[in-house]
């Protein structure tokens, strides 16, 4: 085990050297903004949420070195004067990114104001391979401080987890430097009607309401780009999760009519140091032409073809934090869900889980699982997910005089998965957190410990926590 460690540390040592080196010495304070501009952060929080998505009308970015056109503004503050402007084009460099489906894609986003309740959002996405346009309009209506109206339109590339499984900018760089294709895409055309409500009192009620039209259809693999090796023409195949092409649940060509409640409430204390957050999800779909969906018999070379039907899908969830004066403070998230009338289900509509096969954490460590594969857990039937996490702040470290100075945080963490018809996985991890100098203590690292049948894997995780 020893010998383990040792090789682990070393591999990582280099990167977490770097990592804490660029970020705490040469930034000084400007490591946040720096890193929320090259790496904007996709959260995982809440699988299903009824909470209305942020607009750049809301907030004011203060100036800062890296404030220009290209690499846009990079810390968000609310602030009353920004409610003049009416409109407002994302900076370009963070839409950069790479897949295989589109090499190099972007997208250029343009918001309007048009008058103070009345909001347009126009994206127009390229991709440089495929040389494909994939514009989405979205336009939201404020009746009131608790009712919303959104309806959007458009066509998008998206990946099979919504949340998303991994970052696009991640996507990109383990394409360049790693040769690893972890995005797994399809294309979604779609039309969809959204009503959104905030109850007024303490409680944080929240609801949503959707229904939308959607057509689901297979993308293929263009071609491999690498930064420092000539270009890989590529056979045309399918991005999709097995390596021949076709997953559990292929298809070519999905419509479906899809309507989904969301209902959310919670309370915290005005001190801030307790909050407890209950969230419920029901979704139908109705498939519009009985597509045969394509199965891999493990059994036999045979395929099983299967029809869609219609089905329904349920999730209960629950997150909280508790802070503790001398202890840190607690965090959990539980989600219990499944699925009604599950007999075959397209792979766009299983639960999928967010895994991550990279050395870096991203999004919501509390909703992530720091070793779990991608899509290798998904499910079309009954699950249970739990993590937990305490961070102890630096209280462990009080009593060593020079480690004490460096207010290092210990967390500690346990997170667990079980999925109908499999042997639960889970995970222990210890790390330290609130690595840094000044301003920029955003490092943190932690050592993970998977356990799946007789299986046991290890791994060092770097991350940075805004």
């Amino acid at each position: 085990m020893l010998k383990l460690l040792f090789k682990i540390y070393l591999v990582h040592l280099r990167i977490s050297i770097f990592c804490f080196f660029f970020c705490a010495v040469i930034l000084k304070g400007y490591g946040q903004k720096l890193a929320k501009t090259l790496a904007p952060q996709y959260q995982w929080e809440y699988s299903y949420s009824a909470a209305l998505s942020s607009s750049p009308f809301d907030s004011l970015r203060p100036r800062t070195p890296f404030q220009n056109w290209a690499l846009g503004y990079a810390w968000e503050k609310p602030f009353p004067d920004r409610s003049n402007k009416k409109f407002y084009l994302s900076p370009i460099l963070p839409q950069i990114n790479l897949n295989r489906v589109q090499g190099f894609e972007t997208s250029i986003i343009a918001n309007f104001k048009i008058n103070p309740h009345t909001f347009l959002k126009a994206t127009l996405n390229y991709g440089f391979s495929d040389r494909i346009f994939r514009p989405t309009l979205a336009l939201r209506k404020d009746f009131n401080p608790q009712h919303t109206l959104t309806l959007k339109a458009g066509n998008e590339l998206r990946q099979f987890n919504k949340s998303p499984a991994i970052v696009p900018r991640a996507n990109s760089i383990n394409n360049l430097f790693f040769r690893n294709n972890y995005a797994k895409l399809y294309a979604k055309n779609f039309l969809s009607l959204t009503h959104y409500f905030k109850g007024k009192k303490t409680h944080d009620f929240k609801l949503k309401n959707n229904f939308s039209l959607t057509e689901n259809s297979a993308v293929y693999n263009s071609e491999n780009t690498y930064l420092f090796k000539s270009n890989e023409i590529v056979e045309k195949e399918i991005n999709d999760i097995s390596p021949n092409g076709i997953s559990f649940g292929g298809f070519n060509s999905i419509s479906q009519i899809e309507h989904e409640l969301v209902v959310q409430f919670g309370r915290e204390n005005t001190s801030k140091t307790y909050f407890s957050h209950l969230g419920i999800a029901i979704k139908n779909n109705v498939p519009l032409n009985n597509p045969e969906l394509l199965y891999i018999n493990e059994s036999s070379v045979n395929d099983i073809r299967k029809i869609y039907k219609p089905y329904t899908y349920w999730s209960l969830q629950h997150k909280q934090l508790i802070v503790f004066s001398d202890l840190g403070h607690f965090k959990s998230f539980v989600q219990l869900g499944g699925f009604i009338k599950n007999s075959a289900l397209p792979f766009t509509d299983l639960k999928h889980f967010n895994g991550n096969e990279t050395s870096v954490m991203r999004g919501a460590y509390l909703e992530v699982f720091g070793l779990l594969p991608y899509y290798e857990f998904s499910t079309n039937g009954k699950y249970l997910q739990g993590h937990l996490e305490h961070n102890f702040k630096g209280g462990l470290w009080q009593k060593i005089p020079l480690i004490k100075v460096l207010d290092f945080h210990t967390i500690v963490s346990f997170k667990t998965l079980y999925t109908q018809g499999r042997n639960p996985y889970q995970e222990l991890a210890i790390g330290l957190g609130n690595i840094g100098i000044g301003k920029t203590k955003i490092l943190r690292v932690d050592f993970f410990k998977s356990l799946h049948k007789q299986e046991v894997n290890t791994a060092i995780r770097v991350g940075l926590v805004y």
